[in-house]
């Protein structure tokens, strides 16, 4: 689950948010980035920051596993929303009588057992919410979305439910965002919507949920910024270092520039109570990538690749590969080179340990995984891994000589 933080502790994002503000006044935001680069700590200093004519609701939908209870946690939201006026209170009475769901201390809830038509709910709810609150723009900042529809696909599953609820969600927001002029979103998770709504979608259904809203990359802090949160840092917590400029620039180029990583670090550092190096910083670093207690959870790069890549490919002699197997080859292969490698370099490696004879299969992987920030492309479509700390993971991770 998320923490709160204090937006005053946020750096180096002001740029960023004014930019996704002046999105927001046409289109919906999808946020796209890689775990620990502050995708929440962006919607949450939003929400606290959120300029005069913006209503912003941040939900933290990790817990949701059904679209009942999306359809709950929203209603509960949008009641203290509603201003105190006669209209609006009957206005949501009604809807809440409509859903058979009750009002008990300000906190919405339905029976376990209801059925309710929670799409037509949804509509009716947000149109509700966004005809009071028509003197401003609303935001709903949807965190952990796609985790969220995950769950729900997975539990229908087991139930042997056949309507697809997840992709059906998706839909009706985006209808809703048509309908509704006044009413704008933001998707964000630790998940790659992308993979949800592939794996959601299959292969004969044309839904496009997110045609209408923009992507917006979160990427790491500016150098500059990093080094400002470094040297803040260090003060705060009182380490002593031999050459404060060079401690500096260990953790800058050691973390690629992400707040969490140097905090975390710093933290490390600041325990040990000795007189600090750049060394040290480097010495702290590898500690941690290679501690199986993980505590910076990077096992996770590992073993999403198995839910992110499921399914075979037919390959030389028709022997099935999975294509989690080729991730990982792909993978090995950009962990240990120096430079940037193309597509055809790639296709050649994968063959000489695999059967595969599939050059567009490459392609596909590659692409997928440059979505999901393992990896980034050239102008020329060289491929390299995008942050530093995580090559140097995996290359400890799998065993692979420097």
């Amino acid at each position: 689950m998320s923490t709160r933080l204090a937006t005053n502790n946020v750096v180096g994002r002001d740029h960023l948010i004014k930019k996704i503000w002046r999105i927001l006044r046409r289109d919906s935001v999808v946020f796209t980035a890689e775990r620990r680069i502050g995708k929440t700590t962006v919607m949450q200093k939003m929400q606290a920051e959120a300029p005069d004519g913006v209503l912003a609701i941040y939900f933290d939908l990790e817990k949701v596993d059904t679209p009942q209870r999306f359809v709950e946690v929203l209603l509960d939201r949008i009641n203290g929303l509603l201003p105190k006026t006669e209209a609006a209170k009957g206005a949501f009475q009604g809807l809440l009588q409509a859903l058979g769901g009750t009002e008990l201390g300000g906190i919405v809830k339905f029976p376990e057992t209801e059925k309710k038509d929670w799409q037509s709910a949804l509509e009716k709810m947000l149109a509700c919410v966004c005809e009071h609150r028509c003197d401003c723009m609303i935001l709903f900042l949807f965190d952990e979305l796609p985790y969220m529809l995950q769950k729900i696909a997975v539990r229908e599953s087991r139930e042997g439910v056949e309507f697809n609820s997840a992709l059906a969600i998706l839909d009706s927001l985006r209808a809703i965002r048509a309908e509704q002029s006044n009413l704008r979103m933001i998707y964000t998770g630790s998940i790659g919507l992308h993979h949800i709504i592939h794996a959601l979608r299959g292969p004969d259904y044309a839904s496009q949920p997110l045609n209408d809203m923009m992507t917006v990359d979160i990427g790491p802090l500016s150098r500059s910024t990093a080094e400002e949160l470094a040297a803040r840092l260090l003060s705060e917590e009182e380490v002593e270092c031999d050459n404060k400029d060079e401690v500096i620039h260990a953790l800058v180029e050691n973390t690629d520039c992400v707040p969490f990583y140097i905090k975390r670090i710093i933290s490390r550092l600041a325990l040990a109570e000795e007189i600090v190096s750049s060394e040290s910083v480097t010495q702290q670093v590898i500690t941690n990538l290679t501690d199986d207690h993980d505590d910076w959870e990077m096992e996770a790069f590992r073993t999403r690749i198995q839910i992110y890549y499921p399914g075979e490919t037919s390959g030389g002699n028709q022997i099935g590969v999975s294509n989690e197997v080729i991730v990982l080859n792909i993978l090995d292969r950009l962990a240990s080179a120096e430079e940037a490698v193309n597509i055809d370099q790639v296709y050649t490696a994968v063959k000489e340990s695999l059967p595969v004879d599939d050059h567009s299969l490459i392609i596909h992987l590659l692409r997928n995984l440059s979505k999901d920030h393992y990896l980034t492309c050239d102008e020329q479509k060289n491929y390299s891994f995008r942050f530093s700390l995580i090559q140097k993971w995996w290359k400890l991770a799998q065993g692979i000589s420097p």
